[in-house]
């Protein structure tokens, strides 16, 4: 034991680590060997291993996790190749603002929603390897987070993308090349997050990402005619920003974007009162011709 927590302070995270959380119907029981053999199945992840403590049975494991919030029940350590996943189980819920900046705006059945505000136990994952590429620690943490699903997991939060989705999602299909389908992932679907916004005007509602500088790409806005316009906007979104990685391009202001059938948009910097688009890095408004 002295040597895992060793290791779990040993494995440093970035000031601001890419992370993910998920909340449960009750305090899980994880096992290490189930969770180590749920990663070694996935194609493209060979010799994976899980520890997992209890703090009840490890006191000097408290001291490697904050004293805000609701005391940990159990620390775990993922690896694997270059990366690192670290996670910090709670038996107590998330805290309410987290939980509804996440769920509230999130294109969730209502029932799960409702699931999610009663959760009673929580975990918190954050990457701690060293690969360089933002979308495979993304897609490390999706392992992670879909071998933990199993154990009755029911939504799986992105907080700084201010996003959140079912967690059964995450859960690979048997023979399926896990891997590959989290780095396809529509980017607003949980890294970049998909959020309408209502500023007054219920029936025009805005829609927004949060969080894509992490891929180096901007975030991008619209307000909409009406919330019918929701899922066509996601899937504009969606694919804006698959080109924009694909590509290796940029976007600059006063670029028109022409969608053939799908009409024309010209993009534009927020205006200094549409203060609820304040971004980290850059943020592009859509604006129909």
């Amino acid at each position: 034991m002295p040597d895992f927590l060793t290791r779990f302070e040993a494995a440093k995270s970035d000031a601001n680590p890419q992370g993910l959380q998920l909340l449960f119907f009750a305090p899980p029981m994880f096992e290490a060997e189930a969770i180590s053999g749920m990663l070694n199945d996935l194609p493209g992840v060979h010799g994976a291993a899980c520890e997992w403590v209890r703090v009840a049975d490890v006191p000097e494991a408290a001291k490697v996790v904050s004293d805000s919030g609701p005391p940990a029940s159990a620390l775990g350590l993922l690896e694997w190749s270059n990366h690192t996943v670290k996670f910090v189980q709670f038996d107590a819920p998330m805290p309410y603002g987290p939980v509804e900046s996440c769920v509230g705006p999130a294109l969730l059945p209502p029932p799960m929603k409702v699931d999610a505000a009663q959760h009673q136990s929580h975990v918190l994952l954050y990457y701690a390897g060293t690969h360089p590429d933002s979308m495979e620690r993304f897609a490390a943490l999706c392992a992670v987070a879909g071998a933990l699903a199993r154990f009755d997991a029911i939504v799986v939060l992105n907080e700084e993308a201010r996003t959140a989705a079912p967690a059964s999602d995450l859960i690979p299909d048997p023979g399926e090349d896990a891997l590959e389908t989290y780095r396809q992932l529509p980017i607003p679907y949980l890294l970049g997050g998909f959020v309408k916004l209502d500023t007054g005007n219920a029936e025009r509602p805005w829609i927004r990402t949060f969080a894509n500088s992490r891929l180096g790409l901007p975030n991008l806005a619209r307000q909409l005619t009406g919330h019918e316009q929701t899922a066509s906007t996601f899937q504009l979104f969606a694919g804006m920003l698959g080109y924009l990685r694909t590509m290796q391009e940029t976007f600059t202001a006063g670029d028109e974007i022409d969608l053939g059938d799908g009409g024309k948009f010209t993009l534009r910097e927020p205006a200094e009162t549409e203060w609820f688009l304040d971004s980290e890095g850059a943020l592009f408004v859509l604006e129909g011709v």
